[in-house]
């Protein structure tokens, strides 16, 4: 069997690359007995598939990887995805775009529809790749599933990260670029929650508050906190998670305060306005603090629930400080890929032409979505990269 274009993953990538691909006969090929399932779980099921981001501010979110998604983000961008959408869609007040259903196979069900319009494509499931290979750049790509041997002048990979393995995401990808010569910069799990050492907030599990979270590399994070049974997770340490490793020291802000100083004159300021009430409630009302946070801060701190703001001592009122603005934190571990929704890592993006993704060093070898080395914050943003990228190849792969 000989084909002009394979492409190997059924997800978001591989589906929306395969029909925007015009004037060449498309083999797709997924290895699972169903396309999608790591998108059907997305978003908890409802799918952010984009963000509502003007184009100069998408780019931002890609971390270091800014410069080479931009080709890619300015060809197909978040706009031009609204555009082509069959369905109707909602934008939460962060800007996360949802389908109005909420249901991630709404996505899923437009991206198999666009396939189903083209006569040039066929789609296969259940397919186990076990070899690729091509004999010099002259010759096409030999591919050897468990029942056939196909040939391809162009092999699209879109075969994913290591994220949510139990989905089939298991890395396959990797070794099949490492076969013609490609770096594969070390993955690890992102947009992952952290496992605290000695984490003291138990109490706290399923609640969650605005916070400052500091990396020891200073890096700066804001934004939602949620607090588990083991540490912590939400959008600001999901997003951070992207750049930290195990072991690392995190720092987390209670109070929205520009600098420790003016928390600390703010702090006194409000001791001396409130000299003679419970202390207890002077932070709960001017720093909007939850009584259950407190309580336990208290707690941790050996605070009597009684003391007034007038009888507190000099060295109580730093420990007070240092837990709501510096409060030092020892990462035991960040959560594996059990429970990560990228991967940081992949294929050396300095080996792919940024504007087509293409391989430098293959003829006719492309890399879409998430087996590159490029993640984005939580938002929308990977599955955004995932058609963004999807589209550049298509687009040049149409020309040939």
């Amino acid at each position: 069997m000989h084909y002009d274009v394979i492409i190997l993953g059924g997800g978001p990538s591989g589906l929306f690359c395969a029909s925007n691909i015009k004037n060449k006969k498309v083999l797709l090929l997924e290895k699972n007995e169903k396309f999608g399932k790591k998108l059907l779980v997305s978003g908890g099921g409802k799918c952010n598939f984009t963000n509502n981001d003007n184009l100069k501010d998408l780019i931002t979110h890609y971390g270091n990887k800014k410069n080479f998604v931009k080709k890619a983000l300015y060809n197909y961008s978040n706009i031009d995805l609204l555009k082509d959408i069959d369905f109707e869609y909602t934008i939460t007040e962060e800007g996360k775009i949802f389908p109005k259903s909420m249901k991630s196979f709404t996505v899923l069900n437009w991206l198999l529809k666009n396939i189903e319009k083209k006569k040039n494509i066929i789609i296969k499931t259940g397919i186990n790749i076990l070899d690729i290979k091509k004999d010099n750049n002259k010759e096409p790509f030999i591919i050897k599933t468990q029942n056939a041997i196909i040939k391809t002048k162009i092999l699209i990979l879109a075969t994913g990260g290591k994220s949510f393995p139990a989905l089939g995401t298991k890395g396959d990808g990797y070794n099949f670029a490492k076969k013609f010569g490609h770096n594969i910069i070390h993955p690890k799990p992102a947009l992952t929650p952290l496992i605290i050492k000695d984490f003291n907030l138990i109490d706290l599990a399923g609640t969650s508050m605005i916070v400052t979270l500091k990396t020891n590399n200073n890096m700066k994070f804001e934004g939602n906190l949620l607090f588990t049974h083991k540490g912590f997770s939400g959008p600001v340490v999901l997003n951070a998670s992207r750049y930290l490793n195990n072991g690392d020291i995190i720092k987390l802000s209670f109070v929205p305060f520009r600098d420790e100083e003016e928390f600390r004159n703010d702090f006194f300021n409000v001791l001396n306005k409130n000299k003679n009430e419970l202390l207890y409630e002077t932070l709960r009302k001017r720093y909007k603090l939850t009584k259950r946070f407190i309580s336990i801060m208290f707690h941790n701190l050996e605070i009597n629930n009684k003391l007034k703001c007038n009888a507190l001592p000099k060295k109580v009122r730093n420990k007070i400080i240092n837990y709501l603005y510096n409060h030092t934190y020892v990462i035991e571990k960040l959560g594996d890929f059990n429970v990560a929704m990228v991967t940081k890592g992949g294929i050396d993006t300095k080996e792919i032409n940024s504007k087509t993704m293409e391989s430098k060093l293959v003829k006719n070898l492309y890399f879409i979505g998430e087996i590159i080395d490029v993640d984005g914050d939580t938002g929308g943003y990977n599955i955004q990269w995932a058609f963004s990228s999807a589209k550049a190849a298509a687009d040049d792969i149409s020309k040939k």
